[in-house]
């Protein structure tokens, strides 16, 4: 690295050398392209679309409680007759897996370590409105008042 002090002449140079700036915002626009897809809360689940969806990026400024189909498949035993037992989703407080019993234990915990969050319930689309809405109750019970529900915005024609 170099600098020009004007040659033969004896003055400075007006040249501003932009490489070095082009490197420094190439490299910060692929942290943060990288860095924006984390910032979402709690898992990821696929989340049933509504025609009047607002558009909010979650930053972390919302307690997050996840509903997640489960993955275990429900059988019946040799000779019974009759319909599958309903296996209940997979629940998640931010990250942690929690369970309809320790579920506000969980949210309470979570509100104290901050405590200006609001609630988020995240629903699975493959569970049906009862299953959510049995979570969403529980939640009420135990003392909160307000909850958001996310979905996606359906694609406009």
């Amino acid at each position: 690295m170099g600098m020009n002090v004007g040659g033969k002449k004896g003055g400075l140079m007006a040249d501003i050398n932009v490489t070095p700036l082009v490197d420094v915002v190439l490299v910060l626009l692929i942290i943060f392209m990288v860095i924006t897809h984390l910032l979402g809360s709690g898992i990821d689940v696929p989340l049933p679309r509504a025609a009047s969806a607002e558009e909010v990026r979650d930053g972390g400024q919302h307690l997050v409680v996840s509903l997640k189909k489960s993955d275990a498949k429900a059988v019946l035993a040799p000779g019974s007759t009759g319909t599958l037992p309903r296996i209940p989703p997979e629940i998640y407080v931010d990250t942690t897996r929690s369970t309809m019993d320790t579920l506000i234990t969980d949210i309470n915990k979570a509100y104290r370590e901050k405590p200006e969050r609001s609630v988020l319930v995240k629903g699975d689309q493959q569970l049906n409105w009862r299953e959510v809405r049995t979570v969403m109750d529980v939640i009420h019970d135990g003392g909160v008042n307000q909850m958001f529900l996310a979905t996606e915005k359906e694609k406009g024609d």
